[in-house]
Protein backbone atom coordinates (compact mmCIF):
# COMPACT_ATOMS: atom_id res chain seq x y z
CA UNK A 1 0.00 0.00 0.00
CA UNK A 2 1.51 3.16 -0.85
CA UNK A 3 2.06 5.77 1.58
CA UNK A 4 -0.68 8.08 0.23
CA UNK A 5 -3.33 5.40 0.25
CA UNK A 6 -2.10 4.37 4.37
CA UNK A 7 -2.52 7.92 4.95
CA UNK A 8 -5.90 8.25 3.58
CA UNK A 9 -6.97 5.00 4.94
CA UNK A 10 -5.68 6.33 8.79
CA UNK A 11 -7.65 9.79 8.46
CA UNK A 12 -10.75 7.80 7.26
CA UNK A 13 -10.37 5.92 10.68
CA UNK A 14 -10.32 8.48 12.41
CA UNK A 15 -13.31 10.42 11.14
CA UNK A 16 -15.46 6.92 11.49
CA UNK A 17 -14.03 7.16 15.53
CA UNK A 18 -14.93 10.73 15.87
CA UNK A 19 -18.56 10.33 14.26
CA UNK A 20 -18.95 7.38 17.15
CA UNK A 21 -17.91 9.51 19.79
CA UNK A 22 -20.53 12.20 18.64
CA UNK A 23 -23.51 9.63 17.68
CA UNK A 24 -25.06 9.68 20.93
CA UNK A 25 -25.82 6.16 21.95
CA UNK A 26 -29.18 4.52 21.16
CA UNK A 27 -31.51 4.15 24.08
CA UNK A 28 -30.94 0.16 25.08
CA UNK A 29 -33.97 -1.85 25.79
CA UNK A 30 -34.64 -4.16 28.38
CA UNK A 31 -37.56 -7.17 28.05
CA UNK A 32 -40.73 -6.57 30.30
CA UNK A 33 -42.58 -9.82 30.10
CA UNK A 34 -42.00 -9.48 26.65
CA UNK A 35 -42.35 -6.15 25.89
CA UNK A 36 -39.08 -4.04 25.10
CA UNK A 37 -38.68 -0.92 27.74
CA UNK A 38 -36.24 1.57 26.84
CA UNK A 39 -33.53 2.50 29.20
CA UNK A 40 -33.56 6.09 28.22
CA UNK A 41 -36.13 8.55 25.71
CA UNK A 42 -35.71 11.80 23.93
CA UNK A 43 -38.73 14.02 25.08
CA UNK A 44 -39.03 18.24 23.59
CA UNK A 45 -34.95 17.80 23.10
CA UNK A 46 -33.63 16.14 26.69
CA UNK A 47 -33.02 12.82 27.24
CA UNK A 48 -35.28 10.95 30.42
CA UNK A 49 -33.94 7.77 32.43
CA UNK A 50 -36.66 5.35 32.92
CA UNK A 51 -37.83 6.21 36.35
CA UNK A 52 -40.06 2.70 36.71
CA UNK A 53 -41.64 0.10 34.64
CA UNK A 54 -44.46 -2.15 35.51
CA UNK A 55 -47.68 -4.63 33.79
CA UNK A 56 -51.12 -3.28 34.85
CA UNK A 57 -53.04 -5.97 35.12
CA UNK A 58 -56.95 -7.00 35.49
CA UNK A 59 -58.07 -9.88 36.91
CA UNK A 60 -54.54 -11.24 36.07
CA UNK A 61 -54.67 -10.87 32.59
CA UNK A 62 -51.83 -8.70 31.08
CA UNK A 63 -53.60 -5.24 29.55
CA UNK A 64 -50.35 -3.27 29.06
CA UNK A 65 -46.77 -2.47 30.15
CA UNK A 66 -46.28 1.05 31.13
CA UNK A 67 -43.01 3.35 31.74
CA UNK A 68 -42.58 6.08 33.34
CA UNK A 69 -39.52 8.96 32.62
CA UNK A 70 -38.64 11.58 34.71
CA UNK A 71 -36.33 14.39 34.53
CA UNK A 72 -35.16 13.55 38.15
CA UNK A 73 -35.72 10.38 40.73
CA UNK A 74 -39.47 11.18 42.56
CA UNK A 75 -40.62 9.02 45.46
CA UNK A 76 -44.18 10.28 45.16
CA UNK A 77 -46.88 11.88 43.02
CA UNK A 78 -46.52 15.32 44.37
CA UNK A 79 -42.59 14.61 43.60
CA UNK A 80 -43.33 13.63 40.50
CA UNK A 81 -45.74 17.10 39.84
CA UNK A 82 -43.14 19.21 40.85
CA UNK A 83 -40.28 18.12 38.64
CA UNK A 84 -39.07 20.40 36.05
CA UNK A 85 -39.48 20.20 32.58
CA UNK A 86 -40.52 16.98 29.98
CA UNK A 87 -41.78 13.89 31.60
CA UNK A 88 -43.17 11.04 29.83
CA UNK A 89 -45.92 8.01 30.05
CA UNK A 90 -45.65 5.51 27.61
CA UNK A 91 -48.19 2.46 27.58
CA UNK A 92 -48.06 -0.44 25.19
CA UNK A 93 -50.78 -2.56 24.50
CA UNK A 94 -50.27 -6.14 25.69
CA UNK A 95 -54.03 -7.00 24.67
CA UNK A 96 -56.69 -5.09 22.79
CA UNK A 97 -59.02 -2.57 24.36
CA UNK A 98 -62.19 -1.86 22.84
CA UNK A 99 -63.56 1.87 22.70
CA UNK A 100 -66.11 0.95 25.10
CA UNK A 101 -63.73 -0.52 27.67
CA UNK A 102 -61.29 2.47 27.13
CA UNK A 103 -64.63 4.76 27.97
CA UNK A 104 -64.96 2.97 31.30
CA UNK A 105 -61.64 3.03 32.61
CA UNK A 106 -61.90 7.20 31.82
CA UNK A 107 -65.33 7.74 33.34
CA UNK A 108 -63.71 5.48 36.34
CA UNK A 109 -60.62 8.27 36.82
CA UNK A 110 -63.01 10.78 36.30
CA UNK A 111 -65.12 9.55 39.68
CA UNK A 112 -62.17 9.37 41.73
CA UNK A 113 -61.60 11.59 44.34
CA UNK A 114 -57.57 11.42 44.19
CA UNK A 115 -56.52 14.97 46.13
CA UNK A 116 -55.38 17.54 43.59
CA UNK A 117 -57.18 16.35 40.52
CA UNK A 118 -59.54 18.92 38.75
CA UNK A 119 -61.75 17.02 37.21
CA UNK A 120 -63.66 19.68 35.67
CA UNK A 121 -60.40 20.27 33.92
CA UNK A 122 -59.83 17.13 33.22
CA UNK A 123 -63.42 16.18 31.18
CA UNK A 124 -62.75 17.87 27.77
CA UNK A 125 -59.37 16.69 27.46
CA UNK A 126 -60.67 12.90 28.42
CA UNK A 127 -63.52 13.23 26.11
CA UNK A 128 -60.78 13.96 23.00
CA UNK A 129 -59.19 10.58 23.87
CA UNK A 130 -62.66 8.62 24.11
CA UNK A 131 -63.70 9.85 20.96
CA UNK A 132 -60.16 9.64 18.95
CA UNK A 133 -60.33 5.94 20.43
CA UNK A 134 -63.68 5.38 19.02
CA UNK A 135 -62.84 6.26 15.69
CA UNK A 136 -60.06 3.91 15.73
CA UNK A 137 -61.65 0.33 14.23
CA UNK A 138 -62.11 -1.89 17.28
CA UNK A 139 -60.21 0.99 19.62
CA UNK A 140 -56.54 0.36 20.81
CA UNK A 141 -55.09 -2.87 19.74
CA UNK A 142 -52.29 -5.56 20.98
CA UNK A 143 -48.61 -3.71 20.15
CA UNK A 144 -50.27 -0.21 19.97
CA UNK A 145 -47.79 2.55 22.07
CA UNK A 146 -49.59 5.76 23.25
CA UNK A 147 -47.05 7.94 24.88
CA UNK A 148 -47.97 10.93 27.07
CA UNK A 149 -45.54 13.46 27.48
CA UNK A 150 -45.59 17.10 28.86
CA UNK A 151 -43.30 19.53 27.22
CA UNK A 152 -43.07 22.36 28.53
CA UNK A 153 -44.67 25.25 26.90
CA UNK A 154 -46.53 23.37 24.57
CA UNK A 155 -48.80 21.18 27.03
CA UNK A 156 -49.60 17.58 26.84
CA UNK A 157 -49.12 16.13 23.88
CA UNK A 158 -50.50 12.45 22.82
CA UNK A 159 -49.35 10.63 20.31
CA UNK A 160 -50.06 7.00 19.14
CA UNK A 161 -47.75 4.79 17.52
CA UNK A 162 -45.66 7.80 17.29
CA UNK A 163 -48.42 9.62 15.62
CA UNK A 164 -50.33 12.45 17.13
CA UNK A 165 -53.90 10.89 18.50
CA UNK A 166 -55.48 14.46 19.90
CA UNK A 167 -54.01 18.01 20.04
CA UNK A 168 -51.84 19.23 22.83
CA UNK A 169 -53.61 20.19 26.06
CA UNK A 170 -52.64 23.66 27.48
CA UNK A 171 -52.25 23.59 31.17
CA UNK A 172 -50.89 21.38 33.72
CA UNK A 173 -54.34 20.04 35.24
CA UNK A 174 -54.73 17.07 32.76
CA UNK A 175 -51.36 15.53 32.87
CA UNK A 176 -51.03 16.03 36.76
CA UNK A 177 -54.55 13.89 36.85
CA UNK A 178 -52.93 11.28 34.23
CA UNK A 179 -50.02 10.77 36.76
CA UNK A 180 -52.65 10.54 39.54
CA UNK A 181 -53.75 7.65 37.89
CA UNK A 182 -50.92 5.03 38.37
CA UNK A 183 -49.23 7.04 40.88
CA UNK A 184 -52.08 8.69 43.63
CA UNK A 185 -53.16 7.42 46.96
CA UNK A 186 -56.67 6.16 45.42
CA UNK A 187 -54.87 3.76 43.16
CA UNK A 188 -56.05 0.03 43.57
CA UNK A 189 -52.89 -1.05 42.53
CA UNK A 190 -50.25 -0.10 44.69
CA UNK A 191 -47.40 -2.96 43.54
CA UNK A 192 -47.61 -1.03 40.36
CA UNK A 193 -47.41 2.07 41.46
CA UNK A 194 -44.55 1.15 43.64
CA UNK A 195 -42.91 -0.20 40.35
CA UNK A 196 -43.06 2.87 38.85
CA UNK A 197 -41.93 5.08 41.49
CA UNK A 198 -38.62 2.64 41.86
CA UNK A 199 -39.36 1.31 45.56
CA UNK A 200 -37.11 -1.75 45.83
CA UNK A 201 -39.26 -5.06 46.02
CA UNK A 202 -38.54 -5.97 49.91
CA UNK A 203 -40.18 -2.52 50.57
CA UNK A 204 -43.71 -2.92 48.32
CA UNK A 205 -46.95 -3.44 49.80
CA UNK A 206 -49.17 -5.26 47.12
CA UNK A 207 -52.54 -5.61 46.58
CA UNK A 208 -54.64 -7.12 44.34
CA UNK A 209 -57.53 -6.28 42.00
Amino acid sequence: MSSTRLQLTRIALLLGLFGVLLTPPLARAALLEGVAVDDTVQVAGRRLQLHGAGISRSWLVRVYAIALYLPERSASLAEARQTEGPRRIAIALMRDVSADDFRAAITDQLSCDEPGVDRAALQGPARQLVQAVGLRPQGLHKGDLLTLDWVPGTGTVVELNHQPFIDPVRGHAFYDALLAVWLGEQVTDTSLRAQLLGVPSSQRVVSRN
